[in-house]
């Protein structure tokens, strides 16, 4: 996981000039990095580049798949499979014969060129039927600012001893969130990260 702010960041905003601390800070902000991604179910700037993009699997009996990571770059590659992925078609946006697919980058979506029609509509596997490859995200420079803003008042709410994560807390993960995490933010940082949070 990329760490959403830097050490230079932090100490801007906060004032600081000694190197004393740097270790322990630049832990607090790789860890608190973590929490904000493993809370909110996403990456922020991982799959940014066509360098490292994102794949997902969905089902391809729909006319509309909705992608979790967000906001949607590109979409670099569609491709249908009806045997579990092992042999696959790509598919062309926009294609002339009216079998390919359409992208919504502000809606985060890929949809077929004809909405009445499923991607497929008969086949024996549905695992990795539908396969997306897409970029999504944020740069280290593009991110939202009130993110920012939690990150770096997390970073020094955490600095507290007493108020730091357990380490059953920051061993939560996207796949298995722990219950607990949102009772450990303040209210006012986890009403900002309600907002870029993802859910079903």
């Amino acid at each position: 996981m990329a760490d959403l702010i830097t050490l230079p960041d932090y100490k801007e905003y906060k004032g600081i000039n000694s190197t004393s601390r740097d270790g322990k800070i630049q832990s607090l902000i790789s860890s608190v990095s973590d929490l904000v991604e493993n809370y909110c179910a996403r990456k922020f700037t991982q799959y940014s580049s066509v360098s490292t993009p994102k794949v997902e699997w969905h089902d391809a009996k729909t006319n509309c798949v909705t992608l979790k990571e967000f906001p949607v770059i590109s979409v670099i590659s569609v491709k249908t499979s009806e045997d579990g992925g092992v042999t696959q078609t790509l598919l062309t946006e926009a294609s002339t014969d009216k079998i390919g697919y359409f992208v919504d980058l502000d809606a985060g979506t890929v949809f077929t060129q004809v909405s009445t029609e499923k991607f497929l509509t008969s086949y024996d596997v549905a695992y990795k039927s539908l396969e997306v490859t897409y970029t999504a995200g944020y740069t280290t420079s593009s991110l939202p600012r009130d993110l920012q803003l939690c990150v770096l008042d997390l970073v020094h709410y955490y600095e507290n001893d007493e108020n730091a994560p357990s380490k059953s807390l920051l061993g939560a993960t996207i796949d298995n969130p722990q219950p607990y995490i949102a009772n450990s933010f303040p209210p006012h940082i986890r009403r900002i990260l309600d907002l870029y949070r993802y859910s079903e």
